[in-house]
């Protein structure tokens, strides 16, 4: 049987980022070199059972924590009412998790933002695709030096690498989906 590695290496490199742990810490703590484990969270390369001891060792965790989920359907329905919500410095609406496992690599939210409320690009340069469709009210987004005013049903896409953020210039509060990929930074 063939591991799942990539969701091995999803929940090694989810792990280790909780524990503020770099490739090279656990490099140290395992002996084991950074490129290994760097192929081995990329899903690039399959662990021997040995080299899963150590790192679950070195954060201190058990081996049957990276197969939990094995087998498991790759359906994941989120309920409204266990919806995560984040929170992004310099930004201050609502910001509501609509669905995401350690191996996927799409992070769809939601945000709410009352009047004058705003979210901001916490990720600058990062390589990726984005895409927001407004819900309700309308939104002012800014993506590198031009601005865009979008009404409800509307939606736009564009690359990560740009610097972006987004208002509500108006009276009303406004929803909109937003969709991100890759979702390594979050």
């Amino acid at each position: 049987m063939r591991l799942p590695i990539e969701r091995i290496g999803g929940k090694i490199r989810s792990l280790r980022k909780k524990q503020a742990q770099t490739l090279e810490d656990l490099s140290r703590s395992t002996g084991l070199s950074k490129g290994l484990l760097s192929q081995v969270e990329r899903g690039i390369s399959q662990p021997s059972l040995e080299t899963l001891w150590k790192i679950t060792k070195a954060l201190d965790t058990s081996i049957v924590h990276f197969f939990e989920d094995v087998g498991h359907s790759e359906v994941q329905v989120v309920r409204k009412e266990e919806r995560s919500q984040i929170m992004f410095s310099d930004s201050t609406g609502t910001c509501f998790v609509l669905g995401q496992t350690d191996h996927t690599r799409l992070r769809m939210l939601e945000v709410i933002l009352a009047p004058g409320e705003t979210m901001r690009d916490h990720f600058p340069g990062r390589e990726g695709e984005q895409c927001l469709v407004v819900k309700e009210g309308e939104l002012l987004i800014q993506i590198g030096e031009e601005e865009f005013n979008l009404q409800a049903g509307d939606s736009i896409f564009f690359d990560s690498t740009l610097a972006h953020g987004a208002r509500n210039n108006t009276n009303e509060t406004v929803s909109y989906v937003w969709s991100v990929s890759p979702t390594k930074v979050f």
